[in-house]
């Protein structure tokens, strides 16, 4: 976890105490997360504290610069935060934000918008691993392969994508099956919007390296001038469906299929599990998963 403090101070700006309005706060945070600190409590303060916070101005043409929450009080309505720079971090540049964006959990738009956010993203860890890390070649400053990436590799195989219908026992269970394998189960109703649509949403929480598609019967269907109706899936999961297969690529994303549901037929080389009963369809997931990168 960290913080993501935009628009208040950059690398080029001598404070170390900023005032952060009260309804900027917790902006483009997920659900949950939010719901946690929502109250900031002296406990959820200790816990915020802990996190490394990640500072820069809009538009970020200074870089950014890591720092430490030293202190925070409310007044009515802001947020004052005292900070402490970690000298030991070097500045981040332009480029080195936009190659991190992804995993930091930044959507492009958040850089045009004054706002502190608490990411899930271990900041350290990212820092370490693609910016600081020793180089043989002094003059490369990042240590990335010039190949172009895997589908999916460049996203996020701490979480997994699940596309729904209206069956919430269905749901569930996909859920439970995905934290059971020490996964975040990215639900988009349960996301927070932080102003964005529906499809900027999809596209926003979508940066996982998998994605389970729940197909269940909710609508029925069939051909015009017949009467042959079938059970069919909700029109936002078949949609869905084919983005994350476009996104991620047919091997990331898997059908789930629960009861007798018409899928579609046109579409080459997509997997389809049945949701049994009997529970064979995670073994399923299980390969499915590994086979995508995942350590299960």
């Amino acid at each position: 976890m960290y913080n993501l403090i935009i628009g208040y101070v950059g690398p080029s700006d001598t404070e170390n105490e900023i005032t952060v309005s009260a309804s900027r706060f917790l902006e483009y945070t997920d659900s949950e997360t939010q719901m946690r600190y929502r109250n900031l409590s002296s406990e959820n303060v200790g816990e915020i504290k802990d996190f490394p916070a990640l500072l820069m101005q809009e538009h970020y043409e200074d870089g950014a610069f890591v720092a430490q929450v030293k202190n925070i009080t409310r007044s009515a309505r802001d947020y004052k935060i005292t900070f402490e720079r970690d000298e030991s971090v070097p500045v981040l540049t332009p480029k080195e934000i936009d190659e991190l964006t992804i995993e930091l959990g930044i959507d492009d738009f958040e850089f045009y918008r004054t706002h502190w956010a608490v990411k899930r993203a271990d900041l350290r860890k990212l820092l370490s691993k693609r910016v600081f890390s020793p180089d043989p070649e002094p003059e490369v400053e990042f240590a990335f392969e010039n190949l172009p990436a895997e589908p999916g590799e460049q996203f996020n195989k701490n979480q997994v994508f699940i596309v729904h219908g209206h069956d919430e026992h269905a749901k569930n269970d996909v859920k439970a099956y995905v934290e059971s394998k020490g996964l975040e189960p990215i639900i988009l109703h349960l996301q927070a919007s932080g102003g964005r649509t529906i499809i900027e949403k999809i596209d926003h929480y979508s940066n996982v390296g998998f994605g389970v598609v729940i197909y269940t019967e909710c609508d029925v269907g069939a051909k015009r001038d017949t009467l042959d109706y079938k059970w069919r899936a909700r029109q936002n999961v078949v949609f869905e469906h084919g983005y994350l297969i476009s996104k991620l690529s047919r091997e990331r994303v898997a059908a789930l299929v629960k009861g007798d549901v018409e899928t579609p037929n046109d579409i080459s080389g997509v997997i389809y599990v049945t949701l049994d009963a009997a529970g064979n369809w995670k073994e399923e997931l299980d390969t499915e998963l590994r086979n995508a990168g995942y350590s299960i």
